[in-house]
């Protein structure tokens, strides 16, 4: 099923571009037509398929030895124009800036609500050359520090939504901010996603985007009356990209960018598999389910699987990521019977299809930056780990791509 809106084709012309397969770039034909005013962008064809190129080139956190090296619940990490890395972690919560070479060069932060304290931080980005600004979700503020570790301000978020969520920084220095809007019915309803734009100041600017966020309803479990979605079913996500906001919708194989304020500008499509959920599917995630449930909690595991119905198709995407120069990396939906790890799509600022990554079972992508990739790791003894990895050359996003 798909929410988003289709307009008129009022330009059938189209643009068509074959790349060079063999220069590396996508084998992806790429049409560009317009829509009402609306850029469509249609990627069809077979995808580059790309992994991790390498080993890291840095690496952080340890098993052992001084605790300020080890890495505990990691949310975000962004590299400096330096090559210096700023890590934020939630169980201090602490702020940790090292040097290129893995060496700490300062930190800052601890649990509380005065000026030079967090609540729950879950991102960080720069701000200019030399400064930071780090979103604090259980103060609601954003707090601005200098890139060497010295405190300069917090901002409160008035007002702001029940469960916010960061979506991003624009380049002029305002806040993307995410909540979904949790509906009761006595049967499966939308319940909205609506997007705010700050100031850096933290006042709420505007209401730039409410769309259908999550399909919820009522499931009985063992007498008691929970909010659910149904199984496969996907959710709308949003991030800020450079100069614009990118909106899925997680039932389509589509991403809509909207300019700042929250106008429709381009649409960008790519080809998918089949979304049919069949019996054989909802058994394969039901014995997932099973396996991956330790064995004391299993009967309450296979509960809570019954109590939800499947939905008819599978969602389309997982998550989105801002890349460099206006890009954007799309997180493609998993289903029962996939590898394990996660699959990114790179677009660039033009919403060209640049390739499929894939990442190891134990990986999960943070960041996606001009030199590199930043990635969350966990070894077989669960310790977590940072690490920076090089970006294929065929997905690295230049500004003359938009």
């Amino acid at each position: 099923m798909n929410n988003v809106r289709r307009r008129t084709i009022l330009v059938a012309a189209a643009l068509w571009i074959r790349c060079d397969t063999a220069s590396g770039d996508s084998l992806q034909d790429f049409q560009v037509r317009d829509s009402a005013g609306i850029q469509i962008v249609e990627n069809r064809g077979d995808i580059p398929e790309f992994g991790l190129p390498g080993p890291a080139a840095l690496r952080l956190g340890r098993q052992d030895g001084p605790p300020e090296y080890q890495m505990f619940r990691v949310p975000d990490a962004v590299e400096l124009d330096d090559g210096s890395v700023v890590v934020v972690s939630q169980i201090e919560p602490l702020v940790r800036i090292f040097a290129p070479d893995g060496t700490l060069r300062a930190h800052f932060g601890s649990l509380g609500e005065g000026p030079r304290e967090f609540g729950l931080p879950q991102r960080v980005w720069k701000a200019g050359a030399d400064s930071l600004v780090i979103y604090d979700w259980r103060n609601r503020r954003l707090a601005y520090w200098t890139a060497g570790g010295s405190f300069l301000s917090v901002n409160p978020m008035r007002p702001l939504p029940a469960a916010p969520l960061p979506g991003g920084r624009f380049r002029d220095g305002t806040v993307l901010v995410t909540s979904l809007l949790m509906t009761r019915s006595r049967d499966f309803a939308w319940s909205p996603l609506i997007g705010l734009r700050y100031a850096g100041s933290g006042a709420l600017r505007d209401t730039v985007f409410n769309v259908p966020g999550w399909h919820l309803g009522p499931v009985d479990i063992a007498g008691e009356t929970r909010l659910m979605p149904r199984h496969f079913e996907g959710l709308a996500g949003a991030a800020a990209l450079d100069d614009a906001i990118a909106l899925t919708t997680g039932d389509a194989y589509e991403v809509s960018i909207l300019d700042p304020g929250g106008r429709p500008t381009r649409r960008v499509r790519w080809t998918g598999r089949d979304r049919t959920v069949t019996r054989a599917h909802v058994d394969a995630a039901r014995e997932e389910t099973i396996r991956g449930a330790p064995p004391e909690e299993r009967q309450q595991a296979v509960r809570f699987f019954d109590a939800a119905p499947a939905a008819e198709e599978f969602g389309t995407v997982s998550g989105l990521r801002a890349a460099p120069a206006g890009g954007l990396w799309v997180e493609e939906w998993r289903r029962p019977g996939d590898p394990e790890g996660q699959r990114w799509l790179a677009f660039d600022g033009a919403g060209r299809l640049l390739g499929r990554l894939a990442l190891p079972a134990n990986m999960t992508l943070t960041r996606v930056g001009e030199r590199h990739l930043i990635v969350i790791e966990q070894d077989e003894l669960d310790i977590e780990y940072v690490s920076l990895y090089p970006l294929p050359p065929a997905l690295v996003v230049s500004e003359g791509s938009r």
